[in-house]
């Protein structure tokens, strides 16, 4: 309730903000009876544009359309950029998605305040005008990148309010330092400012090229990291499967890393790498033989001094891969400690990577949390009481803590051990394996 409450607070505020910033821009930047077609048209190109949005692999989403935001400020200005997003986002994500009359407020009043903060920019810059010299994109740039920082700011303040989280926590996840990206979308700004000057509105099918191209670009480039994903979470998966102890185990490690990855704050592309860290920490694994490393029993002391070259093993394999060269110092030291004795190269404390500490504790959580030969799955707080024991010596401070917290707001639960794709792969692998099974002879009659 205190959270709506705030959550109430922020979205009136923003709209007050808004309406204050579009009646000061108003009498230096009039919308004129002129501009009402141009408006029209822009707005239905926007809203065509936004049906276009790409999921990326960690879960959020892009879109070009700030591009024409841009655009619009330099060509029309800063009051026609705010009425064609409030029009978009009342025809848009309105009238087409359906979303929620809080979310058209807080989306209207959002990008008021975003466009009109970076229209004033640019035309606060002396070069916005003179579309002769190269320094024009100078204040498409800055705009650009001034519209993207306070949009991802105010979206930020929207998550950390609502999840109760740190706002410079949520912006780094979530965003990082993605708005100063602004280079291309600047460039594409240019290309439809100048076309429109010279050619008017029919610009805009041929401005559709370019963008087009940048969308599937960046389409096919989501897609590719979303095969890579997948490719190593199929391997991994199929390794496993002959196991019934330990199939899906490294697709839960590396979902349970993630999400206490981005509740540490760390970056799109470092939870990226944290995901394949975590896929592929057990890689190592496949130089082992199978009578040790799924033995229904506790090993050796013999056995498990075997068992523990998995890691370097795995790292080496990792390193060799160049588009997964990055996790392979994760994969490594996934079983390091903070107070030394962990191994291969017993590192302490600082000498061990965040993406480290925080694998060596979701491998810990899921091998306590499902079942064995040896005992029953614990339950999570059983889990918890665990790791809170031999918190700061076997595992990160920190980690444990982020991890604890998470649980006592709900926002951590436990993946289920029969995990479908898992089985899947399973599946097909054994009926693969019929046809070569060896029939035991029978005798002689």
């Amino acid at each position: 309730m205190k959270h709506k409450l705030v959550l109430y607070l922020y979205l009136l505020l923003l709209t007050s903000v808004g309406t204050m910033l579009t009646m000061w821009i108003w009498p230096h930047h009039p919308l004129t009876r002129d501009q009402w077609i141009p408006l029209l048209c822009f707005t239905a190109f926007l809203v065509g544009v936004e049906l276009f949005e790409i999921k990326t692999a960690m879960g959020g989403r892009w879109l070009p359309s700030s591009t024409i935001d841009v655009a619009v400020i330099a060509t029309l200005g800063p009051i026609v950029a705010i009425a064609m997003e409030i029009l978009g986002v009342a025809f848009g994500d309105g009238m087409i998605k359906r979303k929620h009359p809080l979310k058209l407020i807080y989306n209207a009043a959002a990008m008021s305040i975003s466009v009109g903060t970076a229209g004033v920019v640019f035309h606060a810059i002396p070069w916005g005008r003179d579309l002769t010299s190269p320094l024009f994109l100078v204040p498409a740039i800055i705009a650009y990148a001034v519209f993207s920082a306070i949009n991802m700011t105010l979206a930020a303040f929207v998550v950390a309010l609502s999840e109760g989280r740190n706002l410079v926590q949520v912006w780094r996840s979530n965003y990082g330092w993605h708005f100063l990206s602004g280079l291309l979308p600047g460039l594409l700004s240019a290309f439809l400012i100048f076309s429109y000057k010279y050619a008017g509105l029919w610009s805009l099918l041929l401005f559709s090229l370019p963008l087009f191209i940048v969308w599937r670009s960046h389409k096919l480039f989501e897609e590719m990291k979303e095969a890579h994903i997948n490719t190593v979470a199929a391997l991994t998966t199929a390794l496993e499967a002959d196991e019934p102890y330990t199939h899906g185990h490294s697709y839960r490690v590396a979902k349970y890393a993630t999400t206490l990855g981005r509740e540490l704050g760390m970056s799109e592309r470092e939870l990226e790498i944290l995901e394949y860290g975590g896929l592929l920490h057990d890689i190592g694994k496949i130089a082992i033989t199978n009578d040790i490393v799924c033995k229904p029993a506790r090993l050796t002391k013999e056995e498990f001094d075997i068992l523990a070259a998995h890691p370097a093993i795995g790292g080496e394999i990792v390193s060799q891969m160049k588009f997964l060269r990055e996790a392979a110092d994760m994969v490594r030291h996934h079983h390091e400690r903070p107070d030394g004795q962990g191994y291969p190269d017993g590192l302490t404390g600082e000498e061990i990577s965040q993406g480290s500490h925080i694998l060596n504790v979701c491998d810990a959580i899921d091998a306590m949390t499902s079942n064995r030969p040896y005992r029953a799955a614990l339950s999570l707080d059983a889990c918890m009481s665990e790791l809170t024991r031999f918190r700061g010596t076997q595992f990160d401070i920190r980690v444990v803590d982020t991890l604890e917290r998470m649980v006592n707001e709900g926002s951590f639960t436990i993946i289920p051990q029969t995990d479908g794709s898992a089985l899947e792969i399973q599946r097909i692998l054994r009926e693969a394996a019929q046809p070569f099974t060896i029939l035991p002879q029978r005798d002689a009659a």
